[in-house]
């Protein structure tokens, strides 16, 4: 298949071959990203990670071009909501993003563990309700939802936002915050990538919420007309075991 990634950093650096101008080719289909290893991560210029593996995988089967930029997650959220870009491969539904956005099946289903540090937990978290957490200075990410029930509970906790993941572990290290509400899934990488966070952290055996990412495609996006042919290719992906193996490749 031929493609092209143009890389927009927050600075909006384009990286070598760009693409050409969005709406030169109305076949082309846009899509938009944002930080969040392993499913999305920018490394010397190129965007890799699972979202991006997805994306060729998808569009390859549908003999759609696309080309890719990488933005903030807010960023990519409003332009999603303008109709400046056509799709984001892995999102989390919201009742909020339901307004301006249409959802795919899940595609993968990743646990929210509850994460703290070694140097200050002799053991994982234990909690049996969320009121048991109360007591904690909670480390979140900046634009992340936690599912309806854990984000109403976070109004009245003692919060610290940062503005990634990666940040809010160091922040764990640095006994800045107490515990943290983390995707199994992307901390597991960013451990796995960073050797100053191994082997210092705890996660909780009991989940506080399971998220359920999908393909969201914007509701003013020629895309919308594809949705169908798009849920029948991902059910064939999972079923081939090719989502798996995706997966697998990025937490080894």
């Amino acid at each position: 298949m031929t493609f092209c990634i143009a890389l927009f950093l927050i600075t909006l650096v384009s990286v070598s071959n760009p693409c050409p101008a969005w709406g030169q080719n109305s076949d082309r289909v846009q899509l938009v990203g944002f930080n969040y290893p392993p499913f999305y991560q920018v490394k010397s210029g190129t965007a890799t990670g699972i979202a991006v593996d997805l994306a060729e995988e998808l569009f390859s089967r549908l003999n759609r071009e696309y080309a890719l930029s990488i933005y903030p997650l807010k960023r990519t959220l409003s332009m999603l909501e303008n109709g400046q870009a056509d799709c984001v491969i892995i999102l989390i539904k919201t009742p909020q993003r339901q307004k301006f956005l249409h959802f795919t099946e899940p595609i993968v289903t990743a646990r929210g563990l509850i994460w703290s540090s070694t140097e200050r937990e002799k053991n994982p978290i234990h909690f049996d309700t969320l009121q048991d957490l109360r007591r904690y200075k909670i480390g979140i990410t900046r634009g992340y939802s936690y599912g309806q029930e854990f984000d109403n509970f976070l109004q009245s906790m003692n919060v610290e936002t940062a503005n990634s993941d990666y940040s809010n572990l160091l922040k764990l290290l640095e006994h800045r915050i107490e515990i943290f509400p983390g995707n199994e899934l992307v901390v597991q990488s960013l451990i796995n990538q960073h050797p100053e966070l191994r082997n210092k952290f705890l996660r909780s055996s009991k989940t506080f919420f399971e998220w359920d990412l999908r393909i969201a495609i914007s509701r003013k996006s020629h895309l919308v007309e594809l949705l169908p042919e798009i849920e029948t290719v991902l059910a064939d992906l999972k079923r081939e075991g090719i989502v798996d193996a995706i997966i697998q490749s990025y937490l080894q």
